[in-house]
């Protein structure tokens, strides 16, 4: 059986916008590769946080050093099997080959568009896609150069809007979800790379939005969808086969105060999926219903592919970290990182020239102690980058704007994956 060269599942992103009483930092996604045995990425709203050494330390990418607009955010990142990331907003998209310290912005046929989801090939990373919608309709596109620039669309644009896309890990099998303008939910599938496509009709009530959770490793056939009504008040997970023709739903929740907020198939065939009240689903192999237990709130799950640690992002003062581990099958999580670890930006200097003076609002709105310019942390970490700390008169507002945007909703934002 072929295992994917990234095993990835992000959290359900919620929604970053302004709200009363302002935001605390999130995680939002863990990512987890196969060729660099030792890195963590995690996804999170001020920007990519990364180890290089398995945990042990941490620095960060601000997502203005991506952006450089105060008003646009980073919905999420993207991992290839080579190394490189990219980065999407809805309006732009990046790539790094670096580790983050430069970042290339995308050009070509998505440069004029809103991109709300891409997704790089498990297969051959410098094959990448990504959903461009503009006035004249919603189409899907190819970049062969690892997603720096993009070329003709591969699925035509339409009236109807494409939603989420995701490429198995057999070559030449994409599949795209797709909402028409009275509701209804699709399913398209490629088995050629986009030549010929299958469209079929998902048997969910109008209203239902359906977006990819994952594409099964070893089943292409087998596609897992997120059916989410805001207007029923209803999150549910799907399991879609033969194109989409067959589709079972495993779990529902409803009453619209609890959402799922992270999904994982683990190398082993097992399913998790966790929610926003801290229950994880679990289906082991063999078994046809999920049983419940008692977990962190998963805002993200993930497993390195040849392991069998679980990574879970948790609420850091509810659950104690904001990221963590299990090595008993996600029975029971320890702590691997608080963003109070953080060493400060990455060294190179162009971020770091960008990034201290969000790494020392950081600190001030994680609580972190500051005398005399230094953070007192009482934990690891170089305390080198706080010379911004002196700035934070000035720029306060600017800067408490910039996390009160990126505050979490009572509604999750559409679900993301890598």
């Amino acid at each position: 059986m072929r295992v994917p060269p990234i095993v990835f599942v992000a959290a359900f992103c919620w929604a970053r916008s302004s709200f009363a009483d302002g935001a605390f930092p999130d995680e939002l996604s863990v990512y987890l590769s196969a060729s660099a045995p030792n890195r963590i990425l995690l996804g999170t709203n001020f920007g990519l946080v990364i180890s290089e050494d398995n945990g042990q330390s941490w620095r960060f990418v601000c997502e203005f050093f991506l952006t450089r607009n105060q008003n646009e955010i980073v919905n999420f990142y993207k991992v290839g099997s080579d190394g490189a990331v990219i980065a999407l907003s809805l309006a732009h998209l990046w790539r790094t080959t670096d580790g983050g310290c430069t970042w290339t912005l995308a050009g070509g046929t998505v440069s004029s568009m809103a991109v709300p989801d891409a997704f790089i090939d498990p297969n051959d990373p410098s094959f990448v896609v990504a959903i461009g919608n503009n006035p004249s309709g919603s189409g899907l596109y190819g970049s062969h150069d690892g997603g720096l620039t993009f070329g003709a669309a591969i699925y035509a644009p339409t009236t109807a809007v494409l939603v989420s896309v995701e490429i198995a890990s057999t070559p030449g099998v994409i599949y795209v979800t797709q909402v028409d303008n009275t509701g209804n939910s699709y399913l398209l599938k490629t088995a050629d790379g986009g030549a010929h496509w299958t469209r079929q009709q998902l048997s969910v009530p109008s209203g239902n939005e359906a977006r990819i959770m994952a594409v099964d490793p070893v089943d292409p056939n087998k596609v897992y969808l997120r059916l989410l009504s805001f207007g029923a008040g209803t999150d549910a997970i799907g399991i879609a086969t033969d194109g989409g023709r067959t589709l079972t739903t495993a779990i529902t929740l409803s009453g619209g105060t609890i959402y799922f907020s992270s999904f994982l198939r683990a190398s082993d065939g097992t399913l998790f999926a966790g929610t926003t009240n801290g229950d994880l689903y679990v289906e082991a192999p063999g078994e046809t219903t999920f049983t419940r237990r008692v977990g962190p709130r998963t805002r993200c799950l993930g497993q390195r592919p040849g392991s069998s640690r679980i990574y879970a992002c948790g609420d850091a003062t509810l659950d104690g970290y904001n990221l963590g581990y299990s090595d008993d099958g996600a029975h029971t999580f320890q702590p691997l990182m608080n963003f109070t670890q953080i060493s400060g930006p990455l060294t190179c200097q162009a971020v770091n020239d960008v990034c201290a003076v969000w790494y020392a609002m950081l600190l001030q709105t994680l609580g972190v102690g500051v005398d005399g310019g230094t953070p007192n942390r009482g934990g690891n970490g170089s305390s080198s980058h706080c010379g911004a700390v002196g700035v934070i008169g000035s720029l306060g507002p600017l800067l408490v704007r910039f996390f009160r945007r990126h505050r979490r909703a009572t509604r999750p934002k559409p679900y993301s994956r890598g």
